[in-house]
């Protein structure tokens, strides 16, 4: 949760870039899809197939064709949400992801609240999968710069986890209030909040501690303490069983981006091998494929070089763990004045999602963590 709060979409800068590995995804997950329809398979397997088969499509950055198949599958099994409500509300989950990447901000906004109304209506209000659902809605607004509304939902989330007694989603609730404060520059009503989480968890969730010394460190490097991070980092350790919880990560920006897609508007993304090394610090970064976003390459390898993340609870000489970023940058689509027509005309921003656990990317990963941080 924390890395997705910390990788909000920023905008990148252009530069020159060379030339690039390829990493080849093939079509198994999508031609299984189809034999699955052809034998007109049951609707649970359908929608597993669709799943698998859009992932691996996005993967392989065809989103078009991605976001066809959820669509289709959405439609298809429209009348089996009693009986299959958490799959079918990952239909609506990921393709709110593609349409994140694809820049159609009405879809992402719609699929996202479809997910948790699929789940409100066949599970319950209170249900636990409904609640998580709701922080990942938090999310969606957040990165469509609806901060307001995400403490609101945060905040209600907050409210029904407690008096149901599930404390993990409601310090998970009241933890993204404290980051949505500390985005907002809010420093003191970041760290009650912080306090707050904490103080929901019990003194047994060393999680929520840790996360809480991130904002306070968060702070500090705000107020000028330039060894905060170090002092942060000296104190953490993380399993190297769970994905890595960034602590750092630089901006990409540059207000002049906008000019490369004047004439050209369409999608480019590009996928980042790197390795989280024991001491939190990354190695080995480099691209595996790209399109059309090699002159982003390397303020994005610069990016991804600088972050710091929890350093590894690791045995001496493991290299680490390696990961997968897949980077986007796109424009979001509107209406110009006079035209009926949508298209791209707001400000590219990149969107980050990690690749590393899909199946599409599980050939890289495995080949890369066999040679180690170079």
């Amino acid at each position: 949760m924390l890395s997705i709060l910390l990788l909000l979409p920023q905008v990148a800068k252009p530069v020159s870039s060379p030339p690039n590995d390829v990493v080849v995804v093939g079509h198994r997950a999508e031609d299984d899809l189809a034999k699955c329809l052809a034998r007109a398979c049951s609707p649970a397997e359908e929608v597993e197939a669709s799943l698998q088969a859009s992932v691996e499509q996005f993967a392989d950055g065809r989103y078009n064709d991605a976001q066809r198949t959820l669509q289709r599958a959405i439609r298809r099994n429209r009348d089996h949400q009693a009986e299959l409500p958490g799959p079918v509300s990952s239909l609506y989950a990921t393709l709110a992801t593609i349409a994140e990447h694809q820049g159609d901000e009405e879809l992402w906004l719609s699929s996202a609240r479809s997910n948790v109304r699929v789940l409100r209506r066949h599970l319950g209000a209170g249900s636990d999968a409904t609640l998580e659902q709701r922080l990942a809605f938090a999310d969606t607004l957040i990165g469509l710069g609806k901060r307001a509304a995400a403490d609101d939902v945060c905040k209600d989330v907050q409210r029904s986890a407690g008096e149901r007694g599930r404390t993990g989603l409601a310090s998970s609730a009241a933890f993204r209030r404290a980051w949505l404060a500390l985005l907002g520059q809010q420093d003191r009503k970041a760290s009650r909040l912080a306090d707050e989480a904490v103080l929901i968890a019990g003194s047994a969730d060393r999680t929520m501690a840790d996360l809480r010394e991130i904002v306070r460190a968060r702070i500090a490097i705000r107020h000028g303490d330039a060894g905060a991070l170090d002092a942060l980092a000296a104190r953490l350790r993380q399993s190297t069983s769970k994905p890595p919880v960034l602590l750092f990560a630089p901006p990409i920006d540059d207000p002049n981006s906008k000019l490369l897609f004047a004439d050209d508007p369409r999608v480019r993304f590009a996928d980042v091998g790197y390795w989280v090394q024991p001491n939190g610090r990354t190695a080995g970064v480099e691209v595996l494929r790209t399109s059309g976003l090699g002159q982003w390459s390397r303020t994005i390898l610069k990016q991804v070089s600088q972050r710091r993340y929890v350093p590894l609870d690791a045995s001496p000489g493991q290299p680490g763990m390696y990961r997968i970023d897949r980077f986007t940058v796109r424009g979001s689509f509107g209406t110009p004045t006079g035209s009926h027509v949508s298209q791209r005309t707001g400000e590219p921003s990149i969107h980050i999602v990690d690749l590393t656990e899909t199946d599409a990317m599980s050939v890289a990963r495995r080949q890369h963590s066999e040679e180690g941080p170079r």
